[in-house]
């Protein structure tokens, strides 16, 4: 039975799932209207909060109410963030409420605060999905498309240009290159392929093609954004869902979640590879061995992002054009994971003496192990970050390279659950209106 608590002058049903919520997260504050981020915190109870809510929840305390303060009150932004997620974990077990969340970041008419609601939405998720695999258990998918999210609102919003001058150079030469083999191909009327063969030799068009190419990616940038969190995130709002009923009932309903799941490869829309990826974080959510759980949660995580990354083949390709595939690899290519900085063209930096974290040294998993180094494998140099450099992120085999040792060195790493935007900055994306600040 679901309980009913008694909030002014409505009744509210919380469900199994949110009383679970609420001894992790707190009862802090009423049930928030809609999507809009209240900030609200409880005043004269008893809550438990988050420490540290940018690690992973490694630790929970008792503490009064009155050192809790309202959004835009004071307090610190560690506070704030605690609050926010204690409330929104009461949704958390209510795929109605997930999928109108989903509805409303995907569906708006600006690109740019879809983007922004989008990577909020998988901030979201990625937290959810963090409580069911529990204590330490590391990133998730959606931990990582935060942050892939955030760098494609880069293009989307335009803020990749303008070139540096050596690369403009470079993309003049390539234009060049291309107009003078479509000019011998017969392709490029001569008035238009001279002008374009002298120009780009100049670097005079260079930045108005780089602008144009940019454009075009803006616009298949985004519908690959939107893509991933209607293909991935409803199904795991609907995973999250099967966490809400009563411990007997969860195995039954897990069966009855992948059964729902399409048959096929993801390139022809189907889902085993998702099906995969839930199995094996079901089965981290149980398991107690470190290695163990750690293995099946890096396994979970790859699944998934090759899933992504064959549905989001047709977006890639129509973002860049193929001859342009390196250029844009090498000079246009970069990324932020929290505070650290990469570039897909160089290899994935390592920590300290080990590449790895300790329980991902040696793979015993072996589903991931075929995965990494079998003869169907992506991690060219299995056991090593080394070679994973992208050469042309247009190819599938490179992009999977990079990603899988980007995943396997990262994956205990607790700053992956920085949030992406200040209290403050989440607070108005939510109310559908562009924050100040750097995004």
């Amino acid at each position: 039975m679901d309980d009913e608590e008694q909030a002014g002058s409505s009744v509210v049903r919380t469900s199994g799932w949110r009383r679970g919520a609420r001894s992790l997260f707190g009862h802090c504050g009423s049930p928030l209207a809609g999507h809009d981020d209240a900030g609200l915190c409880a005043r004269g109870v008893q809550v438990v909060s988050v420490v540290g809510v940018s690690g992973s929840f490694a630790r929970v305390r008792d503490e009064e109410s009155s050192s809790i303060v309202e959004s835009g009150r004071g307090g610190s932004a560690d506070e704030v963030d605690q609050c926010w997620v204690a409330e929104r974990a009461r949704h958390w077990g209510d795929d109605v409420w997930w999928q109108a969340y989903i509805d409303a970041a995907v569906t708006g008419s600006d690109p740019v605060i879809c983007n922004l609601r989008i990577t909020l939405a998988h901030q979201e998720l990625s937290l959810a999905l963090s409580q069911i695999t529990g204590l330490g258990s590391g990133a998730n998918f959606h931990t990582w498309a935060v942050w892939g999210s955030k760098t494609a609102g880069r293009t989307i919003r335009r803020e990749d240009l303008p070139l540096r001058p050596r690369d403009g150079e470079m993309l003049g030469a390539l234009l060049a290159a291309g107009a003078a083999i479509a000019l011998i191909r017969g392709t490029l009327s001569r008035r238009v392929g001279l002008g374009l063969l002298t120009g780009a030799t100049a670097g005079g068009l260079a930045n108005w093609a780089a602008g144009r190419l940019v454009n075009r990616a803006a616009s298949h940038i985004f519908g690959g954004n939107a893509t991933v969190l209607e293909d991935i995130g409803r199904q795991t709002a609907r995973f999250v869902g099967v966490f809400s009923l009563p411990g007997e009932d969860r195995e039954r309903g897990l069966e009855d979640f992948l059964a729902g799941l399409r048959p096929g490869p993801a390139m022809s829309g189907g889902q085993d590879l998702l099906r995969g990826a839930y199995r094996h974080y079901y089965d981290a959510s149980r398991e107690t061995d470190r290695d163990r759980r750690d293995e099946l949660m890096l396994c979970a995580n790859l699944l998934a992002i090759l899933h992504e990354h064959q549905r989001l083949e047709p977006y890639i390709a129509a973002s860049v054009p193929r001859p342009l595939g390196r250029f844009v690899t090498k000079h246009l290519l970069g990324f932020s994971v929290g505070a650290e900085a990469m570039k897909v063209s160089i290899d994935v930096p390592t920590r300290g003496t080990s590449p790895f974290p300790d329980t991902l040294m040696t793979i015993e998993d072996p589903e991931l192990d075929s995965l990494l180094g079998g003869p169907q494998g992506w991690d060219r140099t299995p056991n090593s970050p080394a070679g994973s450099a992208a050469g042309d992120w247009t190819k599938l085999s490179d992009r999977m390279n990079f990603i899988v040792d980007l995943f396997r060195t990262r994956q205990a790493d607790p700053k992956l659950f920085t949030p992406p935007y200040s209290h403050r900055q989440r607070e108005t994306i939510l109310s559908g209106r562009l924050p100040d600040g750097q995004l």
